[in-house]
């Protein structure tokens, strides 16, 4: 036992110094000692010596320093927006795993623990994640980590992030009784008749004396490919095919809906001399400006797809409410209370140039997406002065140069994509942040 408390005891180079005493101390014993014992007893020392001696090896070599030096190897993580973490939407399961990155994954809990999200709710999202090899949280700046729909906030070094999302809202492609359905598009929404103040002055009243369909949604870069057979969007400034369809022309959107009219055994609204739509090919639509397609004339009673008009488009932005105040909303879908974040995509939250999917941010009063931001919608109407007073379903000038494109898009500011914003272009030009909707009786 004394020997045992030394070994404890002692440094590496006195527990070797005290087992080689131990076994001179033994070799020179009374013989009398028995043999047995004896050769337990060097044994045992001989094994303490070797583990001893091994550890302090071991000891000397593996120091904090050099787990310090291995550390600072790593990278700090610089993909800072997370995907996957899908907006809650009322009646749908929420995500429990983030898009894993070749830098990071993570996981999510959600307040509440919902099996399915609820209405008009808010919720938080805890997301925690977990560095790769060769990165590391350490050196990430405070509330740097971004969720979109959400507000997001992290602590330095931190990989659990706090997403705060506002109350839930309908999801998209729910469908109520007064909606149509394509099976080419999907959800269109239902508008209501109605009238409604245009500007600052009180005098100045539209009048929508039809009830009409908008879609949910803007028309896909997926779904303008099965109709037209293209997609001439411009890859770089979209994030996939669930994007709206941009470097489309006024031409192009107007020939998509007579073709989706067509595919779908409904009535054409649009006529253009010489032009049969059955048979059009996307190459023979117009790229630059021409007359036959510029007197392109309009059967509003037929039962085909169409552009909205340019009133019809500020209604249903107005989510069809607020007669006398609805054109001076912030976005559509604002409240006074909310944040356009919440609502569009644009120069204020978009940070790497490229459109996102349709439906990835709240709709508004009516259940429509993106009637802010993303990307800009052409309308029917050519751009011109409105009358003075009231006007009923008006549907534009006469002739112009331009026509009318609404709502702004993911570059511009957000005093670009009010409601009451009015944009215009040449029919024939295409830009990767011009994309179009739908209405339809």
């Amino acid at each position: 036992m004394l020997l045992f408390h030394l070994v404890k005891s002692r440094s590496c180079k006195e527990l070797c110094a005290i087992n080689v005493l131990s076994y001179l101390i033994s070799i020179n014993a009374n013989f009398l000692w028995r043999k047995k014992m004896q050769r337990k007893i060097l044994g045992l020392f001989i094994i303490m010596t070797a583990t001893v001696c091994i550890g302090c090896k071991t000891a000397t070599t593996d120091t904090p320093a050099t787990e310090a030096a291995a550390s600072t190897s790593d990278k700090a993580i610089t993909l800072l927006d997370i995907s996957g973490v899908v907006v809650p939407v009322t009646g749908t399961a929420p995500v429990t795993t983030i898009t894993e990155t070749a830098q990071y994954k993570g996981t999510i809990t959600w307040s509440g623990a919902p099996a399915t999200f609820a209405a008009s709710t808010p919720y938080t999202a805890t997301i925690v994640l977990t560095a790769k090899a060769g990165w590391t949280l350490t050196g990430v700046a405070a509330n740097t980590f971004k969720v979109a729909g959400a507000t997001a906030t992290n602590m330095l070094s931190s990989g659990i992030v706090t997403a705060i999302f506002p109350a839930t809202g309908v999801a998209s492609g729910t469908v109520t009784a007064n909606d149509y359905v394509s099976a080419n598009i999907g959800t269109l929404k239902y508008v209501p008749a109605g009238s409604f103040q245009r500007n600052v002055l009180a005098a100045d009243i539209s009048r929508i004396t039809t009830d009409f369909h908008i879609s949910a949604c803007k028309i896909t870069r997926a779904q303008f490919l099965v109709i037209m057979g293209t997609d001439p969007s411009f890859a770089a400034y979209s994030s996939g095919i669930s994007d709206p369809v941009q470097m489309t022309n006024w031409y192009h959107a107007i020939a998509f809906c007579n073709k989706l009219s067509i595919a779908e055994g409904l009535m054409p609204v649009y006529e253009v001399f010489g032009v049969n739509f059955a048979t059009l090919a996307y190459a023979d639509i117009p790229t630059s400006a021409n007359v036959s397609w510029d007197a392109v004339k309009a059967t509003w009673t037929n039962n085909g797809y169409r552009l909205p008009t340019e009133m019809e488009w500020m209604w249903a932005a107005m989510g069809a409410t607020g007669g006398t105040t609805g054109y001076h909303k912030a976005f559509a879908g604002s409240t006074g209370i909310n944040t356009i974040g919440e609502y569009a995509w644009y120069s204020g939250n978009v940070s790497n140039s490229k459109s996102r999917p349709v439906g990835s941010k709240l709709p508004n009063e009516l259940g429509l997406y993106d009637m802010s931001g993303n990307i800009s919608e052409w309308t029917w109407d050519w751009y011109g002065t409105y009358p003075a007073g009231t006007v009923t379903d008006y549907r534009g000038a006469d002739s112009g140069t331009i026509r009318i494109l609404r709502c702004g898009s993911w570059y511009d500011l957000a005093s670009g994509c009010t409601v009451a914003i009015r944009n215009g272009n040449y029919p024939d030009y295409q830009n990767y942040g011009f994309g179009f909707r739908v209405v339809r009786p």
